[in-house]
Parts: structure tokens; sequence; C-alpha cells
């Protein structure tokens, strides 16, 4: 099965996930990342890191594991001290866990470990939120306004750039649900709470703080980012219980309700980065959304996600011919395009040779290698936003050359349209030929 569905993963982990790490003598690991986020069967895994030193570093690798068996790939350094590695594909349901360790003669740095499962299934961790934060007692809330329960293994906080807590396989959140972090200041006063919420930093009602939610793939989801306290200022208000969000989803001063629904502030948080309101996360940027490659022999659609965040095609749609009214296929919230990553529909002509998938993956029409064609994908506001055309515009269906069993792609992924060898939910070939169009 190749990478052809779902958004960012159901991963990871027993060991530790992070994009950064600490701070080690002469050694720096930061950033590190990997793609695609949906790994699945026969995806090869570019690991990604920023190394820096004082001194020069004579060796980094990528150390991985599978089934206890550990090995080690060298990394190639690029501009601005990027490093990275290539992990080969393995078998679904394939658990790999990695880390990278860099040498400068003086110290050797590793970084923590992160991991993945080919073929796993995904996870909307975009409808988490940080709900409330309490320097006083000292806890973090986190909010799922979704409609089903999240198992959090992988999710994981930073405080000021430093990971300080990360959720392993036992911590879940219901559907409007609130889970509750205590900081191991405040164990004695919580005797028995679990370790796996527990976060390992304190936390103040009067400081500067900013703390940041990540997916296991090191996504943000949600970022408070309180910079500008200034306790000189006769504006400023030191926080006598939380911040919290209000109903409107800004942050005010507001008495503490550990897990349980928020009371609305009057008094609204002042000092955060970009105003009232911390960052969250991104629009889906539909730019980075493209047809990557059709194929009228074996049926299918292709696209490609150029983009760092994984894109929902709910609401986007095609049509076939020009005929804007005819819709061939309409996106939902299970058609999701992983970064750097791909989604594969096939016609409904060939149904019976993919019992595998959904109806939901199928486009209501058929698709011809012999004839001129115009195919084009929409926004949900209904503005075009890629379109593929063969042949001369306006006499579409007419019969001409047969280009079977070769696609029409862009090369490489994102590039120039091209006839290329088909590659359904993988990497197009770095070149191609012109496609005839008589």
């Amino acid at each position: 099965m190749k990478k052809i569905m779902f958004v960012a993963l159901a991963l990871l982990m027993g060991l530790a996930s992070c994009v950064k790490d600490k701070q080690y003598p002469g050694i720096t690991i930061s950033n590190v990342s990997y793609t695609p986020t949906a790994v699945q069967e026969d995806d090869e895994v570019t690991v990604t890191a920023t190394i820096t030193s004082f001194q020069k570093i004579l060796e980094a690798k990528v150390v991985y594991t599978i089934d206890g068996e550990s090995l080690a790939l060298a990394m190639t350094e690029g501009t601005d001290n990027l490093y990275k590695a290539v992990i080969p594909a393995f078998a679904d349901g394939t658990t790999v866990s990695f880390y990278i360790e860099a040498d400068n003669n003086e110290v050797t740095a590793t970084s923590p470990a992160m991991e993945y499962t080919v073929g796993a299934v995904a996870v909307d961790y975009t409808v988490l939120r940080i709900n409330e934060l309490n320097g006083n007692d000292k806890f973090i809330e986190i909010y799922n306004a979704g409609a089903d329960a999240i198992n959090l293994n992988g999710v994981y906080i930073e405080k000021d750039g430093s990971q300080n807590w990360l959720a392993d396989n036992t911590v879940k959140i219901d559907a409007g649900g609130y889970l509750l972090l205590y900081s191991e200041d405040v164990t004695a006063d919580h005797e028995g709470y679990p370790e796996s919420l527990i976060f390992h930093s304190g936390l103040s009602a009067k400081k500067n703080v900013r703390i940041q939610l990540f997916t296991p793939a090191g996504v943000s989801i949600d970022d408070f980012n309180l910079t500008n306290i200034d306790a000189n200022d006769p504006a400023y208000i030191p926080a006598p219980a939380s911040y919290s969000r209000n109903a409107d989803g800004k942050w005010y001063y507001a008495d503490a309700t550990p897990g349980a629904v928020n009371v609305d502030g009057t008094v609204a948080l002042l000092g955060l980065e970009g105003g009232e309101v911390p960052p969250t996360p991104e629009e889906p940027d539909y730019t980075n959304l493209v047809l990557n490659e059709l194929n009228g022999d074996t049926k299918f659609i292709e696209f490609y996600n150029k983009g760092n965040l994984d894109l929902s095609l709910g609401g986007m749609f095609i049509t076939k011919d020009g005929n804007e009214t005819d819709i061939k296929w309409t996106g939902d919230a299970s058609h999701v395009v992983p970064a750097h990553g791909y989604l594969v529909l096939y016609s409904i002509d060939t149904q019976a040779d993919h019992p595998e998938l959904g109806e939901n993956m199928f486009f209501n029409s058929g698709l011809s290698a012999k004839k001129t064609v115009r195919i084009a994908l929409f926004m949900p506001d209904g503005t075009e936003r890629d379109v593929f055309t063969r042949g001369n515009t306006g006499e579409w269906g007419q019969t001409i050359s047969n280009v079977a069993p070769q696609s029409y792609a862009r090369t490489p992924d994102g590039g120039d349209w091209k006839l290329a060898d088909p590659t359904p939910g993988a990497a197009n070939p770095a070149t191609g030929d012109d496609i005839p169009q008589e």
C-alpha cells in the first residue's frame, strides 16, 4: 500500500519525540523532522535536522531500529547546517524508531528518539487546543474540540522552546473532554497522579512564557506566546488565577476551572504575541496543492501537497471536460494530503480492482489515455486551483494518440507536465517526455 491517504498519522511513541534537542557542550541538534509524515508501504523516509557545533562536525548519522536490530545511516550536510539521510522503505505494520547522533571529536550528542509505524491510521490533531494555563496551581489544560476521542501517543508540549511533556500510549482525551497536566513542582500536592500527566518544568503566573502543542510529527497545533509582560506597566495584571480561553476562543484572566468548562473572564490578557489571541494553526494554503499525475490506463488522479502542513480536501471538487456543473468528485474530511505527500483517486470504472478502498476514493467518470481531456480541481469557494488539459480547448473526448501505459505527470512532483512512467502515491520521475497533443 502506497502513501495514498490520510493526514498526519497515528504513530508513535514510547521513546522521546521532539523537534528541539537539549543543549550539549559544543553541539546542538534541533528541528528534527521526517517526511512523509504519513508513512506508507514502499515509502522511503527522509530525516532532516539542523546540527550546529563550535567545532567542525566530524560525523552525523541516523541510528534506526527495526525489530531490535540497530542500523546507522550517514547524514549528508547541505546549506545552513541542515543534515539529512533517507531511511529505506518497509512493509505495513513495521515500527521504526530513530535518533540522530553527531560527533565533533570533543563530544558526541544524540537527539531524543522519534518513531513511526508504516501504514498507521491517521489522527486529526487539529481539534486539540491549549485551553487553560495556571502558574499558581501550575497546570496546563488541553481541550478536545472534536467529535471523537483521541489517543495522544506522541503528542508533546514545549515550554520556551524545550520539550517538557510527551504523551505515551496511555494518554487519551474524550471528545469534548479535558486533559489536565501538572508541573513536577507540585507533585507532592497531587499524590498518586499519573506520571504520564506530569510536565517537567515549572510554570509562573508573573513571567513571560511560551507554551506550544505539537503533533507527534512536530507540526504545531497551538501556540500560547506571552512575550510582553512588563511588571512596571500600569496596565499589567499579575494572573490571580488562570490564563483561560473564553467561549469566543480569546484569552482572558479567569477563575481556575481545572478539568472543566472554563468560566468566561472579563479582562483580556495583555502581552500576547500578535494581540489578544495567540498564533493558531495556519489556514489551509491551497496554493500548495496540485494535480500531480493522471493515468488513463489504470485510471487514477493523484494530488500532491508541496507544503509543510497537511491539507484537508474537504469541500474541494473535480470537474471534467469543462462542465463545471457536472462534478465528478467532492472531497470530505477523510481526504487529507500529508505535507509533501500524495492522495490518489481511482475511476469508478476500476472499483472492482480496488476492493481495499472506500467509495469516497473513486471519481465518477472514466479517464482515457487516448482522448483529449480537461481535468480541473476547484477550491471549496469555487475558485479553480489547478487544471490539466490534453488536446484542443473545447474539443474534449476526441480520440487522439494512445499514451498507455504512461502517465501525464508533473516532473518532478509539482513541476511541469510531462509523459512519464506511472507512480501512483509515490514520487514522480525527475524528467519526462513531451505530451503528444495529437
